[in-house]
């Protein structure tokens, strides 16, 4: 990954699985920061510096068109305007929106305090369940003691029962 400081650009170099639609498109999020385009596009995905320093973690998602509908706003002078947008290809899907100025000076809302510290809980719950919690406290304990030179090889033999990736598994004998 480039170093913390440099913006980063994220390129789709290939694709496996089945036929995607021609008019898909590709959505990645790191950090806070999520860029579309269509995959046929072929361009690169620029990032800001810093968008995926704190958890090192860049989300994709494809998308495809379920219906589209469009939205000829009036030459309001001032205030919100409510309209309907009816999506063609699809009759009994609309949806009501509320166009308004933005008060460019307030912060974006963040989520409650109370709704984190739920799915924080939530989420610690889940991996104790499983097992998770205690496996990768296990593991990076593991790793801090033995300090190997391919930390991300390491890690990832543990996840695969001790089995390094291109290693055969031998099948049980009975």
């Amino acid at each position: 990954p480039p170093p913390p400081s440099e913006a980063m650009e994220v390129v789709l170099v290939a694709g496996k699985g089945p036929e995607v639609p021609s008019d898909a498109i590709m959505s990645i999020r790191a950090g806070n920061v999520r860029r579309q385009a269509p995959i046929a596009a072929g361009k690169p995905f620029r990032f800001p510096a810093n968008a995926a320093q704190d958890d090192k973690l860049i989300k994709f998602d494809i998308l495809t068109r379920l219906a589209t509908g469009y939205l000829v706003l009036k030459p309001e002078k001032s205030g919100a305007a409510q309209y309907k947008v009816s999506f063609r290809g699809a009759a009994d899907l609309s949806c009501e929106v509320e166009v308004r100025p933005a008060d460019l000076a307030a912060p974006a809302e963040a989520p409650e305090a109370e709704d984190l510290g739920l799915r924080a809980k939530d989420a610690k719950e889940y991996l104790e369940s499983a097992g998770v919690l205690q496996f990768m406290q296990t593991a990076l304990q593991v790793l801090v003691k033995e300090r190997p030179v391919d930390p991300f090889s390491f890690m990832a033999r543990h996840f695969n029962g001790g089995y390094g990736a291109e290693a055969p598994r031998l099948s049980a004998q009975g």
